[in-house]
């Protein structure tokens, strides 16, 4: 039983600065995941209803808001988060639109955080979502 308490306390020792470098690094890629999908999500309804979706970043709450019904909140806190839009889309600062016919305001998101930034290009023409390591 000393033996296993020992080897416990050991693998804590060693094991506790490797988790807490990973931790980061997914929570940066599970915000990733999480507004790429909801990207995806709201060009599809655009498309399908016929009628214009957006997602608009709040900096003070550090939040994405969706206009779908059933989406919550995408808080991204603590990591940081940039948002260009093309000033010929003539959005309000932050909002991405999706338009029925499943072209958007185009957009780069980049959310940074302590394991390193991750960028999400959206295409005007198509809607797609592009992710690559932000800096590229």
């Amino acid at each position: 039983m000393l033996v296993v308490l020992a080897v416990l306390a050991l693998a804590a020792t060693l094991g506790g600065p490797t988790l807490h470098r990973v931790l980061p690094g997914q929570r940066l890629d599970a915000a990733v995941d999480a507004v790429a999908t909801e990207l995806a999500l709201l060009r599809a309804e655009a498309v399908r209803t016929g009628r214009t979706t957006r997602l608009v970043y709040d900096p003070e709450a550090s939040t994405f808001l969706s206009s779908r019904r059933a989406a919550r909140p995408i808080v991204v806190a603590p990591l940081r988060a940039g948002i260009d839009i093309p000033p010929e889309a003539r959005s309000a600062p932050g909002e991405i639109r999706f338009l029925p016919s499943g072209a958007t305001t185009g957009a780069r998101i980049v959310l940074a955080g302590e394991a390193g930034a991750r960028a999400m290009t959206v295409s005007r023409v198509t809607g797609a979502v592009r992710r690559e390591e932000a800096g590229r």
